[in-house]
């Protein structure tokens, strides 16, 4: 599957165009992988998870211009959409802490209640192109820290990035398996990671009409699902405004990485 460049056309690289057979490969790394990584103590999986965050931050220079030769933005706004990953990764490394279940004294009778808080397992992440590692951080994030393992599937057009952070971040000490990504289009590589029966959880960020797709599939094998999807964001502009910033406001809440965010202004 080859990636362009499309500012010029060019070809950048090409990775595997992956189907079933590559899915439950990786997915069967990842439920390897999920016994060891659920028996890590939250303290040292937040640990490991900031370290690489921090892993990734000394590489935004080698990240911000591979970002942008796939994807397309300006590279401040690459360089700031790396940084805001690891902003994302390291908010959850802080969160380990906070991981605890919870007690219900006298339910009835000298009885009492107990809230045990487990992880799910397999996590499958399906992420767009307008925002491919702000979006996967998002996901990536809460998933790792709270024990899951996490098979990523980028958008065909966005998978460079990802597949490099991936790399960093093992080499920086995050176990074999806990994070894996395949390529490939949504209906070859993304439609049989959430049908997979070992995906227990399904995170998607894309168009409501996939979304309503990926939730009925999500559905018939009674897995979770996180979906965030399209909107029809308003501006408000009060009477007492000040009309110049609004004006400004208005321009870079709508026209903002081209447009394409989910919540860009539409009204």
């Amino acid at each position: 599957m080859t990636i362009v460049d499309p500012s010029s056309g060019e070809d950048v690289d090409s990775v595997p165009l992956a189907g079933a057979a590559e899915v439950d490969q990786a997915v069967r790394s990842a439920y390897d992988a999920f016994p060891g990584w659920r028996d890590t103590p939250a303290s040292k999986r937040g640990k490991i998870l900031g370290t690489a965050a921090q892993a990734v931050l000394g590489a935004v220079e080698e990240l911000a211009p591979l970002l942008t030769s796939e994807q397309g933005k300006p590279l401040r706004e690459a360089r700031m959409e790396i940084r805001r990953f690891v902003h994302t990764l390291e908010h959850y490394a802080g969160m380990a802490k906070n991981i605890r279940g919870g007690y219900v004294p006298d339910l009835d009778h000298g009885t009492y209640g107990m809230i045990v808080r487990r992880p799910l397992g397999v996590v499958g992440a399906i992420v767009p192109w307008n925002f491919p590692t702000t979006l996967l951080g998002n996901k990536l994030g809460p998933a790792l820290i709270t024990g899951n393992v996490v098979v990523a599937k980028p958008a065909e057009t966005t998978p460079l990035t990802t597949l490099r952070i991936a790399r960093i971040m093992h080499e920086a000490g995050l176990p074999a398996g806990v994070f894996n990504v395949v390529t490939g289009t949504g209906e070859g590589a993304g439609q049989p990671l959430v049908e997979h029966p070992l995906v227990r959880k399904v995170a998607f960020t894309g168009s409501t009409p996939v979304g309503k797709k990926l939730m009925a599939l999500a559905a018939d094998g009674l897995k979770r699902a996180t979906l965030e999807l399209g909107g029809s964001d308003p501006m408000i502009v009060c009477d007492d405004a000040n009309l110049d910033k609004a004006a400004s406001a208005a321009s870079v809440g709508r026209f903002f990485n081209c447009g394409q965010a989910c919540l860009a202004i539409k009204r």
